[in-house]
């Protein structure tokens, strides 16, 4: 189960998004129908009217796991964007991406692992956002 966060994201993220989890190897997964209904609810906005402290598609974030009291810095990417090899990244589809799509700085996090064991995050630091940095079409 995915965080159930009130979702704000641009329209071009929303867009790419939906039409991802319309791919069969993609809407098989267990995160895919609890990110479909974070996306029906969302709250769709041009590019530049995302807040600076919001973690969007490609932002790189610093986020305190609060159950293993470790801190994490991590790329939200697409899934087809992953590279197997890199440490560094982390796809939408899976919980914690999906989980940590659209949560603010500052902003805790709570989620269900798919053992169902409970799982929690704060988000310390945006380290890069592409619309703060006028990447908006990328």
């Amino acid at each position: 189960m995915v965080a159930q966060l009130h979702l704000l994201m641009n329209e071009l993220d929303h867009a790419r998004l939906e039409r991802i989890l319309d791919k069969p190897e993609y809407a098989k997964m267990p995160v895919a129908e609890a990110l479909a209904e974070r996306l029906d609810q969302a709250d769709v906005v041009d590019p530049q009217e995302i807040p600076a402290d919001l973690v969007s598609m490609h932002s790189r974030v610093r986020f305190r796991d609060l159950k293993a009291d470790i801190t994490l810095e991590k790329e939200l990417v697409y899934p087809h964007n992953l590279d197997p090899q890199a440490t560094d990244q982390l796809s939408v589809l899976a919980p914690l991406g999906a989980a940590l799509l659209g949560a603010r700085v500052g902003q805790e996090v709570h989620w269900q692992l798919p053992n169902g064991k409970d799982a929690a995050l704060v988000v310390e630091e945006i380290l890069h956002q592409p619309e703060a940095a006028g990447e908006l079409f990328r």
